[in-house]
């Protein structure tokens, strides 16, 4: 190694000698060759390693949040059920704020809930018909009627679809008239 390659030459760092003294050619040196070729192996299992490294922590997050879902579903399941009753107003807003603080969580954590507009149409990417009920009017055929359970995404992949109830056209059943 050349006196100027030797100083830039960071011991920390092995990676750091397939950047320096790129003027010496691998024909001239081919322990050289040798050297360059098992860095860029190395940094590719550097990569490699970054990689899995990613897709676990991905995939434990992704468990966690699958666990805490059905948390949040009870904590609105719970909210809704104590408006119907009417529970007392500062026991469902401490409801509320402890809901809202754990879906703050979960979206610092990169999960987003599908929001459903009833009246939209059933999209089978983000939705999962729970159930179909009659429309009188063929323009009302596979829209959506009510959501049962939201559906989250978790970056660019679906955690769960939303359950939703899907319009489905029956028109009336005409009877033969008798003269």
């Amino acid at each position: 190694m050349s006196q100027a390659a030797e100083t830039l030459w960071n011991h920390d760092d092995p990676t750091a000698e397939a950047e320096v003294d790129v003027a010496s050619s691998p024909e001239k040196d081919p322990d050289r060759a040798a050297r360059v070729q098992a860095l860029r192996e190395l940094e590719a299992a550097k990569a490699r390693v970054e990689r899995d490294a990613k897709r676990v922590s991905d995939q434990m997050r992704e468990e966690l949040v699958m666990k805490l879902l059905p948390v949040l579903d009870n904590l609105d399941r719970t909210i809704d059920a104590a408006d119907e009753n009417g529970e007392a107003p500062a026991l469902i807003e401490g409801v509320r704020l402890v809901r809202a603080q754990l879906e703050g969580v979960l979206r610092s954590y990169g999960v987003e809930r599908i929001e459903v507009a009833v009246r939209a149409w059933f999209d089978p990417k983000v939705h999962e018909a729970v159930s179909m009920i009659p429309v009188p009017q063929s323009t009302e055929h596979g829209l959506v009627i009510a959501q049962t359970e939201p559906g989250y995404r978790f970056g660019d992949r679906l955690l769960r679809p939303a359950k939703v109830v899907v319009g489905r056209f029956a028109p009336a059943v005409t009877r033969p008239r008798w003269h």
